[in-house]
């Protein structure tokens, strides 16, 4: 099955911090780093130093709480989960007070979540509840700064009974482990605020390769790279890049190193070039019968694919051979390669739209003998359910068994798009264009782009970073 679609990206114009909250056992998370936005929200302590430590006092006390048990602290780096273990449930039973601290330097506009369970799965005792007049059974006592809860939250109309006093919840996902806490005004540097959410939440921190089973939602930034070998980090480390040195022949694709966070980037003679990522070897020097058009990591870091235009395949480090299309007659070059979740095997697309399976990846079907408005540009495979995305360079999107979160196929667009990148738990999906523009799908964070600026050459492509703490 294929979608062709006519949604619309979304990109959130002020900063985004993306925290995953895992239920009943974990909490991870990773920070978008901020764009400017202006506005003042709700005062609260200044910019803290260092790590804050419990208590957290940017929750008030509430019911059996006298603090936040979860404190989210936004700052420049990224993001700090703390927990104060002397807060349980403020509700003695399933529910989670959480604060908000803006460490950063830029006003955050809103703040995505996502858990193993269902922490927007409200159930009518939400913090407002146990304001003053609320219906809760100790609900008497109330909470400081209680009055910005209305009649309907007091009741305990689900979501906003589980509000705080300038933020409002959005995007709550089909199995309500997912959505967005919106600030009704920028959590300005400096500030906080507080919300609650359903399940009793607590501190883990990992990569994503390591996080427990079932972990969702967790998702880092994003890498694009231009055909000068530029790099361009949002929401993530740079690394460094080769913009401004010499180059024998055009970057033509990037890859991120799941392991170290750092990044690979190829040239159209497949040579390759590392920041704080290992080198396994490239086909710079060697004679090619067609160029190099992209490259992918294996899962675990440990080596790369090479893939030409003619569909041959060159393997580094323990990235595997499992076969080509070199030397066999294609009807539309290729363009792209994406490796399965377990790295034993891989896709080729065409440009045509036409799909290419090797090692243990399954043929979900394909574009291939099918008109198109404009070619395939790119292919993302889906880890969870063993399906692909193709990409063509009007934003178009062909979801094949694997969920279709938008596309800007039909929509104007100021350049062509040339790649797509999914998100670490495969909750959506990042577009970019030559021209540096993002457009953001599903669970995927907008962290900012080049569009609009000024560029020396254009972008060819871009990875997801996938090594999230």
């Amino acid at each position: 099955m294929f979608h062709r679609t006519f949604s619309r990206a979304r990109r959130i114009g002020t900063a985004t911090a993306v925290v995953a909250l895992m239920a009943a056992g974990t909490v991870t998370a990773l920070a978008a780093l901020p764009q400017a936005a202006s506005g003042a929200s709700t005062p609260a302590p200044q910019v803290t130093t260092g790590t804050p430590t419990a208590p957290f006092t940017e929750c008030p006390a509430v019911a059996y709480d006298t603090s936040c048990g979860i404190l989210i602290d936004i700052t420049d780096s990224g993001v700090q989960i703390l927990q104060d273990p002397s807060q349980g449930p403020y509700d003695n039973d399933d529910d989670t007070l959480v604060g908000v601290l803006n460490d950063s330097s830029t006003p955050i506009g809103s703040l995505p979540l996502a858990g193993t369970q269902d922490i927007f799965g409200f159930d009518g005792d939400g913090l407002c509840t146990w304001a003053a007049n609320g219906i809760s059974p100790a609900a008497h006592d109330g909470f400081v700064g209680d009055q910005y809860c209305t009649p309907a939250q007091l009741a305990g109309t689900n979501p906003q009974d589980y509000q705080g006093p300038d933020n409002t919840f959005s995007g709550i996902g089909p199995n309500n482990t997912s959505g967005t806490v919106d600030f009704d005004t920028p959590l300005a540097p400096g500030q906080s605020t507080y919300f609650s959410l359903e399940n009793v939440l607590t501190t883990f921190k990992s990569t994503f390769a390591g996080a427990p089973t079932g972990s969702v939602g967790v998702e880092g930034g994003y890498y694009e790279v231009a055909s000068d070998g530029g790099i361009f980090a949002f929401g993530t480390p740079f690394y460094g890049s080769h913009g401004g040195s010499p180059l024998n022949q055009p970057i033509v694709g990037i890859a991120s190193d799941p392991k170290t966070g750092g990044y690979w980037m190829v040239a159209a003679d497949g040579g390759i070039f590392a920041y704080n990522a290992p080198f396994f070897g490239s086909t710079g020097g060697t004679h090619l019968v067609a160029p190099i058009v992209g490259m992918a990591a294996t899962p675990n870091g440990g080596g790369y694919w090479l893939v030409a235009s003619d569909g041959g395949v060159f393997a580094f480090g323990n990235a595997k051979f499992y076969g080509s299309k070199g030397g066999l007659p294609l009807n539309a070059p290729i363009v792209g390669i994406a490796s399965t979740g377990n790295g034993a095997g891989y896709y080729l697309v065409a440009s045509d739209g036409g799909i290419f399976t090797f090692g243990d990846a399954a043929f979900h079907g394909s574009e291939g003998a099918v008109h198109l408005n404009k070619p395939i540009v790119g292919i993302a495979a889906d880890a969870q359910t063993g399906g692909y995305w193709m990409v063509a360079s009007d934003g178009g999107i062909f979801a094949f068994d694997a969920p279709f979160y938008g596309s800007k196929g039909g929509h104007p667009l100021n350049k062509p798009v040339v790649g797509i990148a999914v998100t670490p738990d495969h909750g959506g999906y990042w577009l970019d264009a030559s021209d540096g523009g993002i457009f953001s799908f599903g669970d995927a964070a907008f962290f900012g782009s080049k569009g609009g600026e000024p560029l020396n050459k254009p972008v060819v492509g871009m990875a997801a970073d996938l090594d999230v703490p």
